[in-house]
């Protein structure tokens, strides 16, 4: 939507993504520029940002024991969704 279009119409444009939930991209030149997006999805978006080091972080050591045959075994027989993400390299 272009800049001048939310501008004339702020107030159905901010109740449509606080009550939909749908972002809404802001244009110039048809060209985006920034995004427009709800308080709940901003605050998910910023605590993703915050927990995905230490997720990566997990995966990783998760990988990395993965390599120790003993503990492939083990967690093949405990759980073994978590065994195929981790083998497939889904996460």
């Amino acid at each position: 939507m272009g800049v001048s279009d939310v501008r004339a119409n702020m107030t159905e444009v901010i109740a449509e993504v606080r009550l939909l939930g749908t972002p809404v991209a802001l244009t110039r030149r048809e060209k985006p520029q920034a995004m427009l997006i709800s308080m709940d999805r901003w605050k998910q978006a910023a605590l993703d940002a915050e927990v995905r080091p230490f997720h990566d972080d997990v995966v990783r050591r998760l990988k990395s024991l993965l390599e120790d045959k003993e503990f492939a075994d083990v967690l093949e027989r405990k759980d073994p969704t978590l065994h195929e993400v981790l083998s497939a390299g889904a996460l």
